[in-house]
């Protein structure tokens, strides 16, 4: 998104630059090859008559426009809290979310064969039970999404605030149901299969003691949703492999 934009305004910059410099002659259009300048009007090569000479036709760019025969970049369609999503050409909402609510670090045994918590949080301006919950799915970049095998609203948790997936090295086994937060607004709490997320997300060749970005994804009854959080992958053969593998520390002669 940030990419684009800058790209746009280089070429925003170049066009001024270069059709305040070059002046090229022409009749027809044909006779303006150099980049921006590929229109003709008034005798002169131009970067553009009207706007859809300024057309991208990317989605998350906006509008652009045809000013003084200089392309102007449109602007972003989504709102601040919004990302835009140009496979689908809509603009998604953040949802606040929470792998493992209490849990910061929310470690992730692939061998377990129980259930992994997701809650999506309610706030005071986001009703989760406009959230279709049969079309949630949670994905790992690269890899399609698992649904959830079933779900429950209750009040879990509060939005988290600060960089994601930054924690402390507490440990987590000292939490219980009193750490959780709770704020007075409902969550929708999701329960997915850690065996269907470690085969379809690939997560058995993740490092152990690994942290990697999990993106739960689905739709109100207005728009689309995504929300963000990590898990510490524990891979406990790999971890007892580790501990074999350490070199063992030499004897101390005998004599000490």
């Amino acid at each position: 998104m940030k990419k684009i934009s800058i790209f746009c305004a280089i070429v925003f910059v170049v066009g001024i630059i270069t059709s305040s410099v070059l002046a090229i002659d022409c009749t027809t259009d044909e006779e303006c090859t150099e980049a921006p300048l590929l229109r003709c009007s008034g005798g002169q090569c131009v970067a553009c008559i009207e706007k859809e000479d300024c057309a991208d036709d990317l989605y998350c760019n906006g509008e652009e426009t045809c000013v003084d025969n200089i392309c102007s970049p449109g602007i972003s369609p989504c709102g601040e809290d919004e990302i835009c999503d140009e496979a689908n050409d809509a603009c998604v909402m953040m949802a606040p979310m929470d792998i493992k609510p209490g849990s910061c670090q929310n470690p992730l045994n692939v061998r377990s064969k129980g259930v992994l918590s997701v809650a999506i949080l309610g706030t005071d301006t986001f009703d989760v039970t406009t959230i279709d919950p049969g079309k949630i799915l949670i994905a790992r970049e690269g890899f399609d999404g698992i649904p959830a095998v079933r779900h429950t609203y209750e009040d879990i948790g509060m939005p988290l605030t600060g960089e994601l997936c930054a924690c402390d090295d507490s440990n987590e086994d000292d939490l219980d149901e009193d750490d959780l937060n709770q704020d007075g607004y409902i969550d929708l709490v999701l329960k997915f299969r850690v065996p269907a997320l470690v085969k379809g997300l690939g997560l058995r060749e993740v490092e152990s003691k690994e942290t990697i970005q999990l993106t739960v994804m689905g739709e109100t009854d207005a728009a689309p949703i995504m929300g963000k959080d990590c898990v510490r992958i524990i891979n406990k053969l790999k971890w007892w492999q580790d501990i074999v593998k350490k070199p063992k520390k030499p004897k101390k002669d005998a004599e000490e």
